[in-house]
């Protein structure tokens, strides 16, 4: 403070240190194969399943169904990592006179999509000619999508490529001697009489697109110029009368991104419209039948590439729940060193002190054999791990878990697990796998219950509630005392710190989460916060805490007395 020189009065204002607001709880983090991965990568922030489409493509609710999954049973918010690596699994349908027709290719890459597969059902004339094609879309074996009555006519709204394009959630369709190929650079003036003027491919003499006035758009004047750098940032231009009208930059011809330059201009253009070129003539483009063919060559991540996207999850320190969603056709051996990847970056966040719980799956082949159930569970035994069975179930149960408070038990609480069948077990087999020495989080069907998790514990046995409360604890105390740094260390400032402490755990005790012990001698809570001599010179304060988190119930004891 300034020393005053003429008399007067000058006032100095000190606020105290504001206590942070309540630390988040249940943001769950998933790394997952994506359709759409942002460039370059980092985290996508969902909170409902409808903005997984638009964010992240729609090929994701696909390839990774635990983000749906999460979202559907309650998560607040789900922050998605996405897996580089791996290529896309395809299929090239063939006409009648063994022409390649159709090019359908999966929407995210990795080997999910070789268990994808197609049939196409023919209409045909009085001629046996092929006028129509219905095609069907399976996984596993059960149908998942239907598309009827499809043409290979462009601007028709029952042509085959813009439907599988603009409403299959797997598939994205081209014509296979077009894919992937870029316009012509160039000028192109659309002619007065409205007919429309033909952009070749690059490179080529083949027509690509046919740029066309809008209905009821007096094509008088109007010119199109199409620049195309790079594969993802094709621009174009509209001009009226020399005069720039319009502007559509980075766009690409993958008809599985965003920004797929036939779909922008449709969408967004007022004065031109695009019809896509087909480079067979009319009679030859429709496939012939099939039976259901399998989609082959896909390419899965590596364990490197899944490694990156879990470190991505380090970045966003209110994460409190982690899994990788893996592809069901990965093996025990590669999906147990994606957990233990996922241990590894639990412990290491806790130690940071942005603690969280990582879960994981039992495998197919695992679920049914309790010896490969238990191996799983002994390689990555942590009290910050979860494995839970049935397969493919760990996104459904982290929604669940996430929706509730830290100190809820999630056992015997109810888990949607949207198709997957529940887990078999008879008693004796759940005796070997709920403790003591290995223990897996069990999603079943009991009578009178319905689906339930039938014990909430992590590997090492023990409660998931209890370690979410010891990490609340550590969230808000980490929060409370980042806000002193750098204030004075002084008695005052040091009781401040202890006050907002106690403040806080006491409405973790009020709420239940922090309980005294059984007896009562022993409180909920106990907070120290100290600076010896040493400290102080060296800039230190320590604060001492011991906490007792609440306990569920796993088991209820009676004893009944029958009387005379």
């Amino acid at each position: 403070m300034a020393t005053l020189v003429v008399p007067g009065v000058q006032v100095e204002t000190r606020f105290d240190v504001l206590p942070p607001l309540p630390a988040s709880s249940g943001v769950v983090g998933i790394a997952a194969i994506v359709d759409r991965p942002p460039v370059p990568a980092a985290l996508v922030g969902l909170s409902r399943a409808a903005e997984i489409p638009g964010s992240l493509g729609p090929g994701t609710v696909a390839s990774a169904p635990e983000i749906v999954h999460a979202l559907a049973n309650g998560a607040s918010e789900v922050l998605v990592a996405p897996v580089g690596g791996g290529g896309a699994a395809s299929l090239v349908l063939r006409n009648a006179v063994s022409t390649d027709a159709v090019l359908l290719r999966a929407r995210s890459v990795g080997t999910w999509a070789n268990q994808v597969s197609v049939d196409v059902r023919t209409v045909t004339n009085a001629a046996g000619e092929t006028v129509r094609v219905s095609l069907r879309v399976l996984r596993g074996g059960q149908v998942v999508e239907e598309f009827a009555d499809l043409v290979v006519e462009p601007g028709s709204h029952q042509d085959l490529l813009d439907t599988i394009n603009t409403r299959s959630l797997y598939l994205v369709a081209l014509d296979p001697s077009l894919a992937d190929a870029l316009p012509a650079a160039g000028t192109y003036v659309l002619p007065a009489d409205g007919t429309g003027v033909d952009v070749p491919r690059s490179g080529a003499a083949q027509t690509l697109l046919t740029l066309l006035p809008e209905p009821e758009v007096d094509p008088t004047g109007l010119t199109v110029e199409v620049l195309s750098p790079s594969a993802d940032n094709v621009r174009v231009r509209v001009f009226r009368d020399g005069a720039q009208a319009e502007e559509f930059t980075r766009l690409t011809m993958n008809p599985d991104s965003a920004n797929y330059l036939p779909a922008v201009i449709l969408r967004e253009s007022a004065l031109v419209h695009v019809r896509q070129a087909s480079s067979l003539a009319a009679p030859d483009r429709l496939p012939v039948a099939i039976s259901p063919t399998p989609l082959t060559g896909g390419t899965s991540p590596s364990a490197a590439d899944y490694q990156d996207a879990i470190n991505l999850l380090a970045t966003d320190p209110r994460i409190s729940l982690v899994t990788a969603s893996l592809e069901p056709t990965r093996t025990e051996a590669f999906v147990q060193v994606v957990h233990q990847a996922l241990v590894a970056h639990a412990v290491a966040q806790a130690d940071a002190g942005a603690p969280r719980i990582a879960f994981g799956s039992v495998t197919v082949a695992e679920q049914a054999n309790l010896d490969r159930i238990r191996d799983h569970a002994a390689g990555v035994r942590n009290r910050r791990f979860v494995l839970v069975t049935p397969a493919g179930a760990a996104g459904a149960v982290i929604g669940a878990v996430a929706r509730t408070g830290p100190s809820i038990s999630p056992t015997f609480k109810p888990v949607p697990l949207f198709g997957i069948p529940p887990a078999r077990y008879t008693d004796s087999e759940l005796n070997r796998l709920l403790g003591p020495t290995h223990n897996a989080l069990v999603v079943a069907e009991r009578s009178g219950r319905g689906v339930i998790v039938l014990r909430g514990l992590d590997t090492s046995g023990d409660q998931i509630s209890v370690t979410r409360v010891a990490d609340a604890c550590v969230r808000e105390v980490k929060a409370i005392a980042e806000n002193f740094i750098g204030q004075l260390n002084t008695a005052d400032a040091r009781t401040a710190l202890r006050q907002q402490i106690v403040a806080t755990f006491t409405r973790m005790e009020r709420a239940g989460e922090l309980v005294p012990s059984t007896d009562g001698t022993d409180p909920a809570f106990l907070v120290d916060v100290y600076s010896t001599q040493l400290d102080f010179a060296q800039g230190n304060v320590r604060i001492d805490i011991a906490v007792r988190p609440v306990r569920a119930i796993d088991f209820v004891y009676a004893t009944i007395r029958v009387k005379n």
